[in-house]
């Protein structure tokens, strides 16, 4: 009990004031039967919302029911919301992963805003963290993205990040609180699976304190990133001007704080290509397009949507050639 203590007084005291309502997601399996029972044990007032993904057929209907039926023994309110994930992956053109993510964020914030809860928190752990450290540096992910899972975004919380998996599944087995099995988890069709089934248990190996050290590491990047995110945004305020930014003091600058000061601008996630493509626009001239909007020098100001982005004729590409796309760069 002392872990999970030392775990929730690490937030901020204002984010979990037990006056305040908490929703918690709740999936069913072992970390978020911790979640919802910890904060319980503890004292704050929680609300539990599953989202059922229909991606199982009976076995997602046997999670909901499970969660439901747990929060009316326990007199927890509990609220459910569904998607036709794989339909609307389709739709979207989106990987399911990314899809059912999307989905359940969107029923998460819009449960939160109608309840009055001040916080969503999900039971995200130690492990995920590790995990997803791994993937991003498998992805070739900048600072950013070595910094794991972030602990707040938004009015979503995450306070499980420094409990680990096994910890959260000894917390049930000692108080006897059931859970259920997502039978995806034993597959190794999904790329994060393949890191917890092959990538971690290799890595305990070399060190069975990875995940921690994996948990203090990110912790040590996330201050990094906060500094050049600050410097970045000090640039900002001062350079600034109307829909653009002063394009020498920019080239001046730091790459790790240029590309911040760009993202900033953009407003949207970016790639280190569109990142050099912006720069190249504000040393030589010239315009840039970017997800959503044309980046282009005008005297001496780099200017943030000037006009939309060009559009791309049809033209056919043949194997083996090379196609030009100037609108493109």
């Amino acid at each position: 009990m002392s872990t999970t203590i030392t775990v929730m007084t690490k937030m901020d005291e204002t984010l979990f004031s037990k006056e305040k309502l908490i929703l918690c997601a709740v999936s069913g399996g072992i970390d978020s039967m911790y979640l919802l029972c910890c904060l319980t044990e503890l004292g704050y007032t929680v609300a539990a919302a599953h989202f059922n993904h229909c991606l199982r057929g009976a076995e997602s209907d046997r999670d909901e029911a499970f969660v439901r039926d747990f929060c009316c023994k326990m007199g927890i309110p509990f609220y459910a919301g569904s998607g036709d994930v794989a339909g609307e992956a389709r739709r979207r053109g989106l990987g399911t992963e990314e899809t059912a993510r999307i989905l359940r964020y969107e029923f998460l914030e819009k449960t939160a805003e109608e309840v009055g809860a001040e916080f969503i928190a999900t039971a995200h752990t130690a492990d995920d963290n590790a995990e997803t450290i791994l993937l991003n540096l498998a992805r070739g992910a900048g600072l950013r993205g070595l910094c794991g899972i972030p602990p707040v975004r938004g009015r979503i919380v995450r306070p499980m990040l420094n409990v680990t998996r096994d910890e959260a599944e000894r917390y049930l087995a000692q108080r006897g609180i059931a859970h259920v099995e997502d039978s995806t988890n034993a597959s190794d069709d999904y790329a994060r699976n393949r890191i917890r089934h092959g990538v971690v248990p290799v890595m305990r190996q070399v060190n069975p304190g990875f995940t921690r050290n994996a948990a203090r590491t990110a912790e040590l990047l996330r201050q990094d990133e906060e500094v050049l995110g600050g410097l970045a945004s000090d640039f900002l305020h001062k350079n600034k001007k109307d829909h653009g930014v002063d394009a020498s003091a920019l080239c001046a600058l730091p790459a790790p704080i240029s590309s911040r000061v760009i993202r900033l601008l953009a407003a949207t996630e970016l790639s280190r290509a569109h990142v050099l493509a912006v720069l190249k626009a504000a040393q030589d001239g010239g315009a840039a397009d970017i997800p959503g909007l044309r980046v282009e020098r005008r005297g001496n100001i780099l200017m943030f949507g000037s006009a939309k982005p060009a559009e791309l004729s049809e033209r056919a590409i043949i194997p083996g050639e090379t196609l030009a796309l100037p609108e493109r760069g």
